[in-house]
């Protein structure tokens, strides 16, 4: 059987990226570290740790178990905090996902509300719409702000809260004067696995407009820089152009309401914090006051 305590002992050592700092850190000896993490090794038949000239690295069956110790105590803290033993009264951890595209396609104070929730502390990070999905299911992720809504498949079980539904804006430079086809401009484009980019192709399409395609980006703030210093056109959502409009750096061609593409927020409809459900409330009244401005 695995002894916890093996298993503690190694995962602190990998946190901390040496045998040394976890030492320090669970305050015994290196010596007591080592013959704990080695009897993990003989329990499981691997090996956890390689030797390098920087120091010690995960194997990748230590990269598997430090996956699964994470998960563990993680869900033993969260045990004391809902049993209400811990006294030292700390600020709940919200594990925050943002997809790629919702990071790139917000304004930089989207998520500043988040921070200012009583007794919580925003944990943030990115990454594929699938793989936070997946975490948010094995409770290693609280929230999920994505791009679009998922399947009715996917989202089975879990709280959606639509957002923010965005207005892209074509923005160009003060001194380009777009042709009734857009055919004397160059688009700065979206990747094609962004859902802004069949949007803008539905609205090229039905407006008959044909500009050459310079270049593909989902940062969005490159694409508003493009526009004002290299006098391409760029569909951006209307809260990241607004600086770059009020400044009279860009102006403003068209104007593109979404279908499919806008910010929802998922999280676990059976969750026993109603952390999750408040960042979302927060959230929800940020969008109405920037868009009652």
């Amino acid at each position: 059987m695995l002894n916890y305590n093996h298993l503690y002992y190694f995962h602190i050592a990998a946190s901390e990226g040496s045998i040394a700092a976890g030492a320090d850190r669970l305050r015994v000896s290196q010596a007591t570290v080592s013959e704990q993490v080695r009897t993990l090794e003989r329990t499981l038949h691997v090996t956890l740790f390689e030797r390098h000239p920087t120091g010690l690295r995960l194997t990748d069956a230590g990269r598997l178990v430090f996956e699964h110790t994470s998960v563990m105590f993680r869900a033993g803290e969260r045990l004391t905090e809902a049993l209400g033993h811990d006294q030292r009264n700390l600020p709940r951890v919200l594990r925050i996902g943002l997809t790629n595209a919702v990071g790139r396609a917000t304004s930089t104070d989207f998520l500043i509300p988040i921070l200012a929730i009583h007794d919580c502390l925003p944990s943030i990070r990115s990454g594929d719409m699938a793989d936070l999905i997946r975490d948010l299911r094995g409770n290693e992720l609280d929230l999920v702000l994505c791009e679009s809504e998922p399947p009715a498949a996917v989202r089975q079980g879990l709280e959606v809260a639509l957002l923010d539904r965005m207005t892209l804006v074509a923005v160009v430079g003060v001194a380009v004067d777009p042709s009734s086809d857009w055919g004397n401009t160059a688009l700065v484009h979206y990747r094609p696995t962004t859902a802004f980019r069949w949007e803008v192709e539905a609205y090229l399409d039905s407006n008959q407009l044909r500009p050459r395609i310079a270049g593909e980006s989902d940062d969005t703030l490159f694409m508003v820089e493009a526009a004002a210093r290299g006098g391409y056109v760029a569909f951006v959502p209307r809260s990241v152009a607004r600086d770059a409009v009020v400044s009279g750096r860009v102006k403003v061609v068209g104007t593109l309401v979404p279908e499919h593409a806008a910010v929802h927020a998922l999280y676990q409809g059976s969750s026993t914090t109603d952390l999750a459900s408040r960042a979302v409330d927060a959230l929800v009244e940020h969008v109405r006051a920037m868009h009652a401005e």
